[in-house]
């Protein structure tokens, strides 16, 4: 893939004055931090930088490194070039900034940076993580205001007995299932009191009723006489409980009580990849990858986004990309592109 931004940390041995076409750049001793992208041929870029004695100098940088030696050349592979001016307000945070350098098409005080001596910062993995923030803002403002049938519920109960009624059927039979449940049985306390049968009856026609009725009463049972009448708010006493599996129980946690867990089902799963965020094979290895990596604001939010995005746009087969507004920041959809070009 030929597109996305760079970092590049030089040392600079010498206070120098640095004359470029345009300006001369006071310098003093120390390391430079530079931010560029290219929109396509970033790999010729980098190599470009890397040559020295260029007869031709283009850029700021070009002057640079006729002077300074290259520490660190570091490729983040993205088709949005605004990360680039992302990444310059992360450095601009610890460093000081060169006014004025790299900068003359964009509204950036700078693209380089100095510090006297090297900062070990994980500068691209605070980027990657506000990469995440800004592929949860797009959906949000892509599916504010769609709520899908199941969201309606809130309370760590409600939660609990929607997700064990959703398995193997539709958002829209479960909003209803559910909903008629609560109204005859808003607590585990008056859903004990309910024989299998009835609850089955109630829930009709989520798939497996008369399972899931014996298993809802099993519950509502075990939480009454174990648990004081209330959700267990950890993930091995939730896991005791039966038709309850680590998706549902992490659901419960982050939606229920603010917990810092991610819920992944396979929309979770196939998107987070086809981003780029991840490289796993299974939804529990994708959970325990993601769970290190997502920003803790945007936890809640984070699997409800994803599975709207999954039934709408990035479906499992032929996913829609024309219509979707990540593709700048989508793995998947810039390999494609790739495929494309070399292709033609």
């Amino acid at each position: 893939m030929n597109k996305g931004i760079y970092l590049i940390i030089a040392f600079l041995s010498e206070n120098i004055n640095l004359k470029t076409k345009s300006k001369v750049f006071p310098l003093k001793k120390g390391y430079y931090y530079y931010c560029g992208s290219a929109i396509n041929g970033l790999a010729a870029r980098i190599k470009r930088h890397l040559k020295k004695n260029k007869e031709k100098k283009h850029w700021h940088i070009d002057f640079l490194l006729e002077k300074a030696e290259i520490i660190l050349i570091n490729p983040y592979i993205v088709g949005d070039n605004s990360l680039e001016h992302i990444l310059a307000d992360i450095l601009k945070e610890d460093l000081v900034s060169i006014k004025g350098f790299g900068c003359g098409d964009c509204k950036c005080e700078s693209h380089l940076f100095y510090s006297k001596k090297l900062v070990a910062k994980p500068y691209l993995k605070i980027l990657f993580q506000k990469h995440i923030e800004k592929v949860v803002e797009i959906l949000l403002d892509l599916y504010r205001g769609k709520e899908t049938p199941v969201e309606k519920f809130k309370t760590p109960w409600e939660l609990l007995v929607s997700c064990i009624i959703s398995l193997r059927t539709k958002d829209e039979v479960t909003a209803v299932s559910a909903e008629r449940l609560f109204k005859e049985a808003p607590t585990p306390y008056h859903l004990m009191k309910l024989s299998p049968e009835k609850i089955g009856e109630l829930i009709y026609p989520a798939g497996f009723y008369k399972t899931k009725g014996k298993n809802l009463q099993k519950v509502a049972e075990i939480i009454v006489k174990e648990y004081d009448g209330k959700v267990p708010d950890n993930k091995e006493d939730l896991l005791k409980l039966p038709n309850v599996g680590i998706k549902t129980a992490n659901l419960v946690l982050a939606n229920g009580f603010g917990h810092y867990e991610v819920c992944v089902d396979t929309h979770v799963h196939r998107i987070s990849n086809r981003l780029g965020f991840i490289k796993t094979k299974t939804p529990e290895e994708s959970e325990k990858v993601l769970k290190n990596i997502l920003p803790k604001k945007y936890i809640r939010e984070y699997n409800g986004l994803l599975v709207k995005h999954g039934q709408n746009i990035c479906k499992p087969i032929r996913p829609l990309c024309d219509r979707c507004p990540l593709t700048k920041l989508c793995m998947f959809y810039l390999k494609n592109e790739d495929s494309k070009t070399k292709k033609s």
